[in-house]
């Protein structure tokens, strides 16, 4: 029997034959670790503004973006965002999959985690290309 002639497991909720023991509900797991590296990159980047920064001027538009000796700040923001993020988002999706592979009838899928987790991975890859630029003025300096 396939996936799609599954229509309740789809919903998120087991089939209505599935006994109590053998219901299995998808794992909230990446969707904690997604959200949790969303959050510590835009508290990277606020550290960066507010404490890390110094004022460079591109094109004369003033950005806040961050000092030579604390590039690290930034690496580590463009770590979290968006390459965690998306890796959580692929993880749920096959572990999703998984579940529903090894247990069609009592599985129970939250399609709910992978919407928020498509949502962070939109937030993810604009903090990412926030971290991207902060990282381009030390390369710069360095490569220069």
């Amino acid at each position: 029997m396939s996936a799609s002639a599954l229509p309740s497991a789809s919903r998120g909720a087991p089939l209505a034959g599935a006994p109590m023991s053998q219901r299995e509900p998808a794992s909230p797991l990446p969707l904690i670790v997604g959200g949790a590296a969303v959050a510590l990159s835009a508290g990277i980047a606020v550290l960066v503004v507010v404490g890390f920064s110094a004022e460079v001027a591109p094109l004369g538009v003033g950005l806040p973006l961050v000092r030579t000796d604390s590039w690290w700040l930034s690496f580590l923001g463009y770590l979290l965002t968006p390459i965690v993020v998306i890796a959580c988002y692929g993880w749920n999706a096959v572990a999703q999959r998984n579940g529903l592979r090894r247990n069609p009838q009592g599985f129970v899928v939250r399609p709910t985690y992978s919407t928020a987790l498509r949502w962070a991975v939109g937030v993810g890859i604009l903090l990412g290309a926030w971290h991207a630029l902060n990282l381009s003025v030390p390369l710069s300096e360095v490569l220069l």
